[in-house]
């Protein structure tokens, strides 16, 4: 079974072949998500033979028929391969990830694969995410679409990605969980993140209103980060931009951490709503809250 779906450092990247399963293990193009990973990579024809450097580290990955052999450092790590073409290797996902200390996580609901490294600039950090709505409370609901259930979506998939870099995640409510904004202030300013997200959709009565929003109030640094995660959920989702704008909601106003609102799109909406009922485009919102969220911490990284 193939699929062609990868995330390298909150990059998609999708060809027809960049996954492959094996005898229930996951292959992965070792050249193309080595080299996005900022390592080189040599090939040598006979024997076949890949060389893969970053920094000061270097791997040689010899290939024999159907197995894969790592060497570096007396270290030998032995696996499945597939070859398709002169150069084209195919190697196990938990293979490269050790040569290169990664971290992955297979979604087996949209048949993608995300692979990161480890963030100096995030590991540690403490991000609060605030699914708005919840419990008794759906918010806007149009046909199937229900926006609580999305924006928990969105908010599981963003800390999946925000985890496996090494972040501290908090939520203001569970799965199916209720919190009146008292208690999820409560919440936000016992925990004192390093960043609130909050996530929640728009409705309106005319199908021709689409687009993406994101709301800042009260400070500069704010306004930053919401201009960060606008440009990078624009550039993956699509969508109509309706810009960065100051609104003084309960929650921007009152938690004491950075704080941003997002309102990914409208379930109303003609454009809108097709978007974001696809699982994989919300994990593409997701990926992109995640690069605006890091874009903000690198910048912002001495001051927090």
């Amino acid at each position: 079974m193939t699929s062609g779906r990868i995330s390298v450092n909150g990059r998609v990247w999708e060809s027809q072949e960049a996954l492959q399963w094996v005898d229930g293990v996951l292959l992965v193009p070792l050249q193309v998500v080595a080299e996005r990973l900022g390592a080189c990579v040599y090939w040598q024809s006979y024997p076949h033979r890949f060389k893969v450097e970053k920094g000061e580290n270097s791997w040689e990955f010899s290939l024999d028929k159907d197995i894969v052999c790592v060497s570096s450092m007396g270290m030998d790590i032995h696996g499945p391969v597939c070859m398709h073409g002169l150069g084209k290797v195919m190697v196990p996902v938990s293979l490269l990830s050790q040569c290169l200390d990664l971290q992955w996580a297979y979604l087996a609901d949209i048949d993608a694969l995300i692979i990161t490294r480890r963030e100096p600039a995030l590991e540690g950090r403490c991000i609060m995410l605030d699914a708005g709505h919840g419990g008794d409370d759906p918010g806007a609901a149009h046909g199937l679409l229900i926006e609580s259930e999305l924006n928990w979506d969105i908010a599981q998939r963003l800390a999946d990605i925000l985890e496996l870099c090494g972040v501290d995640v908090r939520y203001t409510r569970k799965k199916l969980g209720e919190a009146t904004l008292a208690q999820r202030l409560d919440i936000a300013n016992r925990a004192q993140p390093d960043l609130f997200i909050s996530i929640h959709h728009n409705s309106f009565p005319d199908a021709k209103m689409n687009g993406t929003e994101v709301y800042w109030y009260g400070n500069w640094s704010a306004r930053q980060l919401a201009e960060y995660i606008q440009d990078h959920v624009l550039e993956e989702l699509g969508t109509l931009n309706r810009g960065v704008r100051e609104a003084a909601f309960y929650l921007l106003r009152h938690v004491s951490s950075v704080s941003v609102l997002i309102k990914v799109g409208f379930l109303t909406g003609l454009e809108d709503s097709t978007k974001v009922a696809d699982p994989w485009l919300r994990e593409r919102v997701a990926l992109g809250i995640f690069r605006g969220i890091r874009d903000y911490i690198e910048v912002h990284s001495v001051q927090m």
